[in-house]
């Protein structure tokens, strides 16, 4: 029973992780999709396009139509009117009704509470706001065209009944920005006034309607808001939109007769979010893969010993008469039960742990409440039902088919004896080898190296080799790792008396009983490689994940820091106040350093070139930047030259090849009618005319040319030849909250613009279509070290627990526990290092061709590379210290029970 409740602990594993995972998912599309549907203010929009005006209650009967469509939760009726005073100053009026949503983000800052008829409240922000009061009142007139010829203007006097602020909602839907991506928009330059619908703005609908106008300067939306929660089903995204479709047909049908036409924002944007549901699902399923081997392989290693050690009882049933069929009917009705309870077992367990799974995946930004459906229940029983059968169908049809003298001997030898099976671990090894050896010279795909040119023959046999070798190398890319670890622990293993020397040597301290500690390697080489090649692949998946993840973070931050050139760039309202700007900044708390450059172009005698004036020293203390981008001379000797010599270049590397120049020559450079020689003191950027895309919150990479440096004494002296746009940049104190400060800046006067590392990196964050597939892998990680070390600490128990006579005799011959528990680590502990050393070195060497192709693939001066910063080296090192006590705790307790058994017989 040992044995099956080996079996059924990785069944029970898988099946958490399985269930886990799809809650963690489902939790994420629905965060997601929740966090995507906040940027969508009003479901559905119904506006008048054409016809003559509708009065007030035609306004209201269609919106009560429209509201009495199964599906929607409420309507709104929302008005403006832009026109202008006699200074020639702007003032939008907007009517929103009593219930109106606006009112959700509108804070009454002084005045009144309420509006009555012809009140306003002010937006404190607007234009003239300091130069009216609480009280005053503003006149207008609005031009009415009527039978198309005569023109008469309605007058409306307004009077100031109180100021307002408005949050980003609030200022998005009275400017008509139903769809908004959450950014603060300041909408109106002149003057945002408020009324009330059915107080004010109805009168002007009603009055214009009676004149039997034309056109009026007056435009109306019906506002449509949805039951979301019963339209729409994150997972089944093609019924909520067919849902939706048809709340839409049946709008417009109602509103058909007043001339008005509803649409969706919605119907675009579920679309979207169905392709990345499906990509998130997909990297689960990739991720899920090692967990759900191991369990598998597990499986399969643990029923060959659990039949082994059935021997007797299987050679009985068949001495009764049992047939080799019934055998295996019976073989697969015990791994159908463990199937069964292990995976409802592990749905129970899922369940318990579901804040974990949903934190892992969805992070603090979820805010979901797990869900634990009947689909997920299913398809986990079913997927551990499937996992069991499939790890002993083959060892449950190999033990029905022994013989029964096989079947009644004492000890019988298991181990892969065919030669094909001999011949398969070296093939295997080859090939992994060969793709282990392209990923180190940097050549992680031959498609990806040809792409780069044309095929190096024109021979058409050699042509069909070379697209054949093409091919294979396609095909063994995702699977040379397995290919290489199984190959080499099988050969190394299994095959090779040196390794199994290796071993004696490695245990040497043992003296005499090392031949003890090597014994067992020797017997069961095959169960000692597979354990091995389990461990081996684990640990090389491990540092291939958190290798690549903690990478590819890496480039994302310095993609972000790259794009806003320092922790804080800023851009004035023009150059002229830019030094304006310079000293309010200096005057925040936080700032270490800040530097103005200046943006230009000057003309070579090849193209036009790209330029930005800096102060050398100033610039280097204050911006981003890495040394790999500046070559020729370093960096430091570089910005020195150009420090003390205003006529000098840092040029683009693509225009010096073109010109065929070194450090130290002279390139001409035209500035309007102004000719410079500048000294060459360095090269920045590559031969590929690439850089940074200026789109700083896409970080994307856009074809363009590089830039060059030039000392801003050099600019000064061409400045009115050229034109120029200016920012600072800002380098902000260890420890300080770039956000904060970025805010603080934005308050400043004359500033236009302002970008922040901190705000980008937490806006990336924040966003679940983003996060989530990148931390899937991450508990796919922890999941499949729990995994590795429960596998090595089952199959440890099973080899001991057939090992139980050979224990109890040496035991019994004066061994004592501790010379007993040193033997069995000794001879596990030696492959465990040998498996963990050869998974770190295959995982390095993967992570490293990922990158390389990344890098070739993506041609830039800013490219990725191999990092492990401390988080990540903590779990790895954590994983590989699990793996090792798996092995050690096994041993110790089953020695020690053993003994103690022995002990108490004795005894009596």
């Amino acid at each position: 029973m040992g044995l099956f409740a080996a079996l059924f602990l990785g069944v029970i594993l898988a099946s958490t992780f399985f269930t886990g995972i799809n809650i963690g998912v489902d939790a994420t599309g629905k965060a997601a999709l929740s966090q995507q549907l906040s940027n969508i203010l009003v479901d559905i929009t119904a506006t008048r396009r054409y016809g003559s005006p509708l009065d007030s209650d035609d306004w209201r009967n269609a919106g009560d139509q429209a509201a009495s469509v199964a599906g929607v939760s409420s309507t709104e009726i929302i008005s403006r009117a832009r026109t202008y005073v006699e200074n020639g100053t702007s003032y939008q009026i907007v009517g929103i009704s009593s219930e109106s949503h606006v009112y959700d983000g509108l804070t009454v800052i002084s005045g009144a509470t309420a509006l009555g008829e012809n009140e306003t409240y002010m937006w404190v922000d607007s234009q003239d706001a300091n130069k009216l009061s609480v009280n005053d009142t503003v006149n207008f007139d609005f031009p009415l065209r009527v039978d198309h010829s005569k023109e008469v203007n309605l007058s409306l006097q307004l009077k100031v009944a109180g100021f307002v602020s408005l949050d980003d909602t609030a200022q998005a839907l009275v400017s008509r920005h139903y769809r908004t991506s959450g950014i603060s928009m300041t909408t109106y330059y002149g003057n945002l006034l408020i009324v009330s619908w059915e107080e004010t703005f109805a009168e002007l609908l009603d009055a214009a309607d009676a004149l039997n106008t034309a056109s009026t300067p007056f435009s109306s939306d019906i506002l449509i808001f949805l039951n979301r929660e019963a339209v729409i089903n994150p997972w089944d995204m093609d019924a909520s939109l067919e849902t939706i479709r048809k709340i839409v047909l049946q709008i417009n049908n109602k509103l058909a007769s007043y001339d008005l036409t509803a649409y969706s924002d919605l119907q675009s944007a579920l679309p979207r979010f169905r392709f990345y549901s499906l990509t998130m699902r997909f990297s689960f399923l990739v991720n899920a893969i090692p967990v759900f081997f191991i369990a598998w392989y597990v499986g399969t290693t643990v029923s060959d010993v659990s039949f082994n050690l059935r021997r007797r009882e299987i050679g009985l049933l068949l001495a009764k008469g049992f047939s080799s069929g019934q055998m295996f009917r019976l073989f697969l009705s015990e791994s159908l039960l463990i199937g069964v309870f292990g995976g409802l077992l592990g749905v129970g367990l899922s369940f318990l742990l579901s804040p974990f799974f949903v934190t892992s995946v969805v992070g603090e930004f979820g805010g979901t409440t797990p869900v634990l459906t009947l689909d997920i229940v299913l398809l986990a029983v079913f997927f551990s039902i499937g996992i069991t059968l499939l790890s002993t169908f083959k060892p449950s049809r190999r033990a029905a088919q022994m013989q029964t003298v096989d079947a009644l001997k004492e000890y019988m030898y298991v181990e892969e004896v065919k030669p094909h099976r001999q011949r398969m671990p070296l093939l295997a090894l080859f090939l992994g080898s060969y793709k282990i050896a392209m990923l180190i010279i940097g050549i992680p795909s031959l498609a990806t190296y040809f792409m780069r040119g044309p095929l190096p023959t024109t021979n058409i046999l050699l042509t069909i080799l070379l697209v054949a070798w093409i091919a294979l190398d396609g095909i063994l890319t995702p699977f040379a790792p397995l290919l290489f670890l199984w190959g080499a622990t099988k050969v190394l293993i299994r095959g090779s008396l040196a390794f199994q020397s290796l071993v004696a040597k490695s245990t040497k301290f043992l003296g005499d009983l090392s031949t003890l500690a090597t014994k067992n390697v020797r017997r069961n080489p095959a169960r000692t490689a597979s354990i091995a090649f389990l461990i081996a692949m684990i640990v090389g998946y491990s540092f291939q994940t958190v290798g690549t993840l903690a990478s590819e973070e890496d480039y994302i931050i310095r993609q972000v820091k790259t794009s806003v050139g320092a922790d804080i760039s800023i851009s004035s309202t023009s150059l002229a106040n830019i030094s304006e700007v310079i000293g309010e900044v200096a005057g925040l708390q936080g700032i270490a350093s800040q530097t103005l450059e200046y943006s230009c172009s000057g003309q070579s005698i090849s193209q036009t070139v790209d330029l930005v004036a800096i102060q050398p020293q100033e610039w280097l203390s204050t911006a981003y930047y890495e040394n790999e981008w500046f070559t020729g001379n370093d960096v430091a000797t570089a910005f020195q030259q150009m420090e003390a010599d205003n006529n000098t270049i840092i040029l683009q590397r693509s225009i010096a090849s073109n010109l065929d120049l070194e450090v130290g020559d002279v390139i001409a450079m035209r500035f309007g009618f102004t000719t410079k020689s500048l000294r060459v003191v360095g090269f920045f950027g590559s031969e590929i005319s690439r850089r940074f895309s200026p789109i700083l919150n896409t970080g994307e990479f856009a074809p363009s040319s590089y830039w060059s440096y030039i000392p801003a004494g050099l600019y000064h002296s061409i400045a009115s030849s050229v034109s120029a746009s200016g920012r600072i940049l800002v380098c902000l104190e260890a420890n300080v909250d770039g956000a904060v400060v970025a805010d603080q800046i934005r308050e400043l006067d004359e500033v236009s613009q302002v970008y922040s590392v901190a705000e980008q990196l937490e806006e990336r964050e924040s966003n679940l279509l983003l996060t989530g597939p990148t931390n899937i892998p991450r508990i796919g990680v922890i999941f499949s070290v729990i995994a590795a070390s429960l596998a090595t600490a089952l199959v440890a128990a099973v080899g001991l627990q057939e090992r139980k006579k050979e224990v109890s005799i040496m035991s019994i011959r004066g061994l004592s526990f501790k010379q007993l528990t040193a033997i069995l680590l000794a001879e596990s502990l030696a492959v465990i290092a040998f498996a963990v050393a050869l998974g770190v070195t295959v995982g390095l060497i993967i992570v490293h061709g990922n990158i390389t192709a990344l890098n070739a693939e993506y041609s830039a001066f800013l490219v990725r590379r191999m990092v492990f910063p401390p988080d990540a080296v903590i779990i790895l090192v954590s994983s590989i210290i699990l793996v090792f006590v798996s092995s050690v705790i096994p041993v110790i307790g089953i020695t020690r029970k053993y003994i103690s058994k022995l002990d108490r017989i004795v005894r009596a």
